[in-house]
C-alpha cells in the first residue's frame, strides 16, 4: 500500500509539473529620472553592471567582462563561491540604439533564459521595462521553483531598476 502511495504521489507531482508553464516571464517597469541616452549607456556597457547588478554584493564574486563590453556579442561572466550564484554568463544578443537591449543568460553551462530592457524616451526622463524569461523545459522541479520565487524575482528586478535609475542621473 505504501509503495502505491509513493508511486501515485510521484506521478501526480510529475503530471502537475508538466502542466506548469515551461517558460516564466517576469516584467517590471519604472519611470526613471535619467534621460534615454544615460539609462541606455548604463545598461548596455557591462563595465557599469558592477554599479547596479544586485548580485555584485557577493564578496567572493569574480567577474570577467569581454572587450568591447558594450556591443552585440559582449560577455559578462561570473564565478562565486556562494552555491546559489555559482557561475554564469550573460551575453548581449541585440542592441538597438533607440530602445532595446536583449541578453541571453546562462547558469552553469546551460542557457536559462533571456533578459530584455526596453528603454523609452520621455520628456526629460525615461520609461524602462525589464523582463526576465526563465526557461524550464527539462526540469520539472524548476517549474515549481519558478512559481514559488516569482515575487522575489519581481522585487529583485525592481531593485535593479531603482539602482540603474540612481546611476544614470
Amino acid at each position: 500500500m505504501l509503495l502505491w502511495i509513493i508511486i501515485s504521489t510521484v506521478v501526480v507531482y510529475y503530471v502537475i509539473g508538466l502542466l506548469l508553464p515551461a517558460n516564466t516571464t517576469i516584467a517590471v517597469s519604472l519611470k526613471m529620472t535619467g534621460n534615454h541616452e544615460s539609462v541606455y549607456n548604463t545598461v548596455v556597457d557591462f563595465r557599469n553592471w558592477e554599479n547596479w547588478a544586485i548580485w555584485n554584493d557577493d564578496r567572493t564574486l569574480e567577474v570577467i567582462v569581454s572587450d568591447p563590453p558594450n556591443e552585440v556579442g559582449a560577455r559578462y561572466r561570473w564565478r562565486s563561491k556562494i552555491k546559489e550564484l555559482k557561475d554564469g554568463l550573460v551575453v548581449l544578443t541585440e542592441a538597438s540604439p533607440t530602445n532595446l537591449l536583449e541578453y541571453e543568460w546562462y547558469y552553469g553551462k546551460r542557457k536559462r533564459g533571456s533578459i530584455v530592457f526596453n528603454i523609452e524616451e520621455l520628456d526629460n526622463c525615461s520609461f524602462v521595462t525589464c523582463s526576465m524569461t526563465i526557461h524550464n523545459k527539462r526540469k520539472i522541479f524548476a517549474r515549481y521553483f519558478s512559481l514559488l520565487i516569482r515575487k522575489a524575482l519581481y522585487s529583485n528586478i525592481e531593485e535593479v531598476l531603482l539602482k540603474i535609475d540612481e546611476r544614470s542621473m
